[in-house]
């Protein structure tokens, strides 16, 4: 019966794993860079408290009578703090600086209707954003300020053309060429080390066919801003592009997944690394991930207000949504399976138990009827003493294993009506969850949690100690007399038997085979012939061990 109820264990713990699975991990980024953005996810909300905390601390700075330059610098910070985070608060705040006196001076009424214009594009307000950019003189600019002017309509016709790609075709081409010929103004008049040249000439240097010095330049950039930065992401996402042009799978992973982290710890609202990431995670198959960033994309461009990122993102969400449903209805399928397996175990261990019972009785039977023949073997004739003092002897050892077997089947009654009763409550915990319509995830980590087999096997441990040294008081002191005395076993606080000891103890009671002992230790046979081969020779009398420990009494 022993042998049966370790078999029993190994059945449960192969249907559990059956059941539940293995959850594969995406391919492409790195373990670090994935765990660091998962982390980053759950500090969401801080990093945008802290975002918020620098703007009121900024707000507070404003005051009626203020001096007007004091006030329109202050007006600046607000609007690069808002810029990223919330387009109707960094609009509001343009419109107070385009109102102020100091935005009389032409220079600075073109920079603020350069900023509006861009923060209408981030929005996706194009024909507003098309109507204050034509507003503009670029030859009345400065150069720092005509790059500022070549690089809005660019960014303005990539968004665009990406926000078009579902309506007229011809009109998207036209979008294109206009986003490549503003390209072009920037590559023949801007400052070759410019951040400016490196976001919008290098893609078209990549896509030309030269993506290596296009990586060199832009990996150049990317190390002088530190990740957090806007700067940062907007790089980090062009790196990634061009990874895709190498076909460089596992590099646009990377890239990309470090663009959304840098994303999160500067609280950037209009972002594009989101909704990337939520692509490729569905691309590898890990919908739950998938599921998390596109919602995660949405949200962001609902708080930022930007039209066109939230368009995008919603004609992902179907497909991710489906296909999350179908990962929770397997999940669903399997915790079904799961029950049904625990149900048909407790059956099994019930029917166990009855066998047990039945047994147990037939052995109280025969041990009556063995007493019977005692008795009447005292009434011989003194002519048949001498061999009855003889079987009197064979009848004292009979009784000792009598009593060791009702012991050891008293004890693991005992045991299996404990698993049983430890089973039905798993059973029960797993119906009142499903019951209560607790989250899927909830439930998938109870069904994978290995806590119950782990209790259920130390408790079976401590069971067995338990017997052995009530069926043989001093088992441990009597293997250590058969040992060198500087090499006994020693055993820690708190322990019965350890490993060793329970092994001999196997081998006490009849269980000698490797497989078997193995089987019930839960190991692999080669431990247990290590183990076996080690202590006999540690022993006084290595050839007769195994031999001595069966006289153990």
């Amino acid at each position: 019966m022993k042998s049966s109820s370790i078999i029993c264990l190994h059945l449960i713990l192969l249907l559990i794993a059956a059941a539940c699975g293995s959850k594969s991990q995406p391919e492409g980024t790195s373990e670090s860079t994935r765990n660091m953005l998962d982390r980053e996810m759950t500090d969401a909300s801080r990093y945008v408290h802290l975002k918020e905390e620098r703007i009121d601390s900024l707000r507070h700075l404003l005051s009626p009578g203020q001096d007007p330059q004091r006030r329109f610098d202050i007006i600046q910070l607000l609007i690069s703090e808002y810029e990223a985070f919330k387009a109707d608060s960094a609009l509001h705040y343009v419109n107070l600086n385009l109102a102020s006196p100091i935005a009389d001076e032409p220079i600075v009424s073109s920079r603020l209707l350069l900023k509006k214009a861009d923060l209408y594009s981030h929005a996706g307000l194009f024909p507003d954003a098309l109507a204050l950019m034509d507003s503009v003189s670029p030859a009345a600019l400065p150069k720092i300020d005509r790059e500022r002017y070549f690089a809005n309509y660019c960014g303005l016709y990539q968004y665009m053309v990406e926000y078009n790609t579902d309506f007229d075709l011809s009109l998207q081409a036209d979008y294109e060429r206009l986003r490549r010929q503003y390209a072009d103004s920037i590559r023949l008049t801007s400052d070759s080390l410019s951040l400016t040249y490196a976001i919008y000439v290098m893609p078209e240097l990549a896509g030309e066919g030269n993506p290596d010095k296009a990586l060199s330049v832009l990996e150049k950039n990317l190390a002088s801003y530190p990740m957090g930065s806007r700067e940062y992401s907007i790089l980090a996402s062009i790196i990634a592009y061009v990874h895709t042009l190498r076909n460089d799978r596992s590099a646009y992973l990377e890239y990309i997944s470090r663009s959304a982290v840098s994303d999160l710890r500067g609280a950037v609202m209009e972002n594009m690394s989101f909704r990337a990431i939520a692509t490729a995670m569905y691309e590898e198959g890990d919908v739950e991930r998938a599921n998390i960033f596109l919602k995660k994309s949405i949200a962001d461009a609902n708080f930022y207000s930007a039209r066109m990122r939230n368009a995008q993102s919603l004609k992902m969400l179907p497909m991710i949504d489906e296909a999350y449903a179908a990962r929770q209805r397997e999940l669903y399928g399997r915790m079904k399976v799961m029950i049904v397996v625990v149900s048909i175990l407790a059956v099994g261990l019930t029917a166990a138990l009855y066998f047990i019972r039945r047994q147990y009785h037939r052995l109280k039977v025969a041990n009556a009827n063995v007493a019977r023949s005692n008795s009447e073997l005292s009434q011989l004739s003194e002519k048949l003493r001498a061999a009855n003092s003889d079987l009197e002897v064979k009848n004292a050892a009979l009784n000792e294993g009598n009593l060791i077997k009702e012991q050891y089947t008293g004890l693991f009654m005992g045991y299996s009506a404990t698993a049983i009763n430890a089973l039905q409550r798993y059973h029960q915990s797993l119906r009142l969850m499903a019951a209560q319509g607790v989250s899927k995830a909830a439930l998938q980590k109870k069904l994978e949690s290995s806590e119950f087999i782990d209790s259920t096997i130390k408790e079976f441990y401590a069971k067995f100690d338990e017997a052995i040294l009530n069926i043989y008081p001093d088992f441990p002191d009597k293997v250590n007399a058969l040992l060198r005395p500087e090499e006994r076993i020693h055993l820690k606080p708190g322990e019965i038997l350890n490993t060793e000891l329970r092994i001999q103890a196997l081998i006490r009671i009849g269980i000698s085979e490797n497989s078997k002992i193995a089987e019930f230790l839960r190991c692999s046979i080669t431990t247990v012939y290590t183990y076996r081969s080690k202590v006999r020779r540690r022993a006084i009398n290595p050839d007769s061990f195994e031999a001595d420990i069966l006289l153990i009494s």
